[in-house]
């Protein structure tokens, strides 16, 4: 009898639990997919304060913070609800469609100046994160920490793969990796400062940024670094910044991939190695050469190309003053060669930029004056190339190629009586040489004969004196 009661109650519990358990398998059972989430949604609990749409204490009513990820659950319908969310994937690029460019051309250059170009191929991407939900920020305080509870833009970003988030307390926008490829440095510019970090008062600025800025372009566009100007350059440029203070670093980045938040940090690319600017003459539209008076009063007009380049250890300190390469043609390298070839330029002659050996004095001391004025500015100048000189007269006039065409041939006949000059006085030199050589020719000859003459007399006295 016992037994029998005994094997029923264990029947009767097994029927019980392939219930309970049929019961949790069909109505409990909560299935997510590999390529998704499960956001949970609590039906019962304490109310969510007002304006409160996340509930940020264990046991409130409303959209939890934790998600659930790919797998099996079981939950109580009657508790909860879910919402099913797909993962966040940051995407990590193929390698093999990278396009690494050693040398852009005259239009790639220009987009690079311009912040338009994009390397070809698919990078790799990253996740800038947004908490939607926490504690309110300080005033002005804009990216913040994961660990910090604040809300705002978290300062650690999502590099390439799949995450669960949770769209009711993180926003994720994906934006491209910083990529650097071979043949260039990454210029980094801190957005903020740490917290705790401030700028030196020895080093801050002392005028407002608009004020900086109107006075460096005021600066670099005269001759504060003019040709006259021997005395101490002092740059009143705020200093580069230190690690975590807001600023351009010193220390720039090298070719590679690397995953920085865009919001904190601002990378500029540069390309490393020499560059060409060139103020010539393209068409009657488009003639940048540069026009300046000689020493005679005649207007010269000179195409020059200058070979110019930038150091990586320079690169910070070039975008720090300038912010771009831009700036760097604009406000240094092209005023100053028009300035430098005014200046050396109307201390020659006409004359002198016809002839070949005056020419090329010119261009030296041109590449010399602009690489002393731009070793100021950390520019490293390589050449400076005079690559097409026209002379003009004063008036400019119809007539000025007339004049122009008389003094280079006026200068040629001049070249021309010289060398026929030249030319007599070596053929004189020669008909006193022929001279020379007859007169000693004949003297031979009348040795020769003298010779002769006495052979003969010996002989005859030889004879003479035998029996």
């Amino acid at each position: 009898m016992n037994r029998r009661l005994i094997t029923t109650a264990i029947g009767m519990l097994l029927v019980a639990a392939a219930a309970v358990g049929g019961v949790s398998w069909f109505v409990f059972r909560i299935y997510i997919p590999e390529n998704m989430c499960a956001v949970l949604i609590r039906k019962t609990g304490s109310q969510l304060p007002q304006g409160q749409q996340v509930a940020t204490e264990a046991g409130q009513k409303g959209i939890q913070r934790g998600v659930l990820g790919p797998g099996r659950y079981f939950y109580n319908p009657f508790s909860w609800e879910i919402e099913r969310v797909r993962l966040t994937r940051i995407p990590s690029g193929d390698p093999s469609t990278w396009e690494w460019i050693h040398s852009l051309d005259a239009k790639q250059r220009d987009e690079l100046r311009a912040g338009k170009f994009k390397f070809k191929g698919k990078f790799p991407m990253i996740g800038v994160v947004t908490r939607k939900v926490g504690k309110e920020p300080a005033p002005g305080q804009v990216v913040v920490t994961r660990k910090s509870g604040v809300k705002g833009i978290l300062r650690e970003v999502l590099t390439p793969g799949e995450y669960k988030i949770n769209p009711y307390v993180y926003k994720v926008e994906t934006y491209p990796a910083t990529v650097i490829p071979a043949g260039f440095v990454g210029v980094v510019t801190n957005l903020f400062a740490d917290e705790g970090m401030a700028l030196n008062p020895s080093e801050a600025p002392t005028a407002t940024p608009a004020e900086d800025e109107t006075r460096r372009e005021a600066e670099v566009g005269t001759s504060t670094i003019g040709l006259s100007d021997d005395s101490e350059y002092v740059s009143r440029v705020r200093p580069l910044a230190k690690p975590g203070e807001r600023g351009t670093l010193r220390d720039v980045l090298q070719p590679g991939v690397y995953f920085i938040n865009p919001f904190l940090q601002k990378i500029t690319l540069i390309e490393i190695g020499y560059n060409e600017y060139s103020q010539v003459k393209i068409d009657q539209a488009e003639n940048y050469r540069i026009s300046f008076p000689s020493d005679t009063g005649y207007t010269i007009r000179a195409g020059v190309t200058v070979v110019w380049g930038i150091h990586p250890r320079h690169a910070a300190e070039t975008i720090n003053e300038f912010g771009n390469i831009d700036r760097v043609l604009d406000k240094v390298i092209g005023p100053q060669l028009r300035s430098i070839c005014r200046n050396i330029g109307s201390t020659y002659a006409a004359r002198d930029f016809i002839q070949g050996e005056k020419r090329e004095q010119f261009q030296k001391d041109l590449t010399a004056e602009l690489q002393r004025v731009c070793r100021r500015k950390n520019i490293e100048i390589l050449l400076a190339l005079v690559r097409e000189i026209e002379v003009l007269t004063p008036s400019g006039g119809e007539s000025s190629g007339d004049v122009t065409e008389d003094l280079k041939r006026t200068i040629q006949q001049s070249y021309v009586a010289v060398e026929k000059q030249i030319t007599k006085g070596k053929q004189r030199d020669a008909a006193t040489v022929r001279a020379q050589l007859e007169e000693e020719q004949k003297k031979v000859d009348i040795a020769r004969e003298t010779i002769r003459a006495e052979s003969r007399v010996m002989v005859a006295n030889v004879m003479a004196d035998q029996p």
